[in-house]
């Protein structure tokens, strides 16, 4: 994945600083999906990224891709 302006900062520098450019926009046409597709749109939209979160999204969409399914969906 590359950007023109990449901003690489770690999560506590994500969570002190305010919102980007752009974020407003992602959120609010974003919907469904997952996490990693999330992450990516929102580099997209603001060409920041979190590597630390790289793991855990990947970790929570293998998560959501074995579970079982709800008993309403079988």
């Amino acid at each position: 994945m590359k950007h023109e302006k990449t901003k690489h900062i770690s999560l506590e520098e994500f969570k002190k600083s305010p919102a980007p450019r752009g974020t407003e926009n992602i959120l609010a046409h974003f919907n469904g999906g997952n996490f990693m597709q999330c992450h990516r749109e929102f580099f997209a939209a603001t060409g920041v990224w979190i590597e630390e979160l790289v793991p855990v999204f990947q970790k929570l969409d293998a998560t959501l891709a074995l579970r079982e399914l709800p008993a309403q969906l079988r």
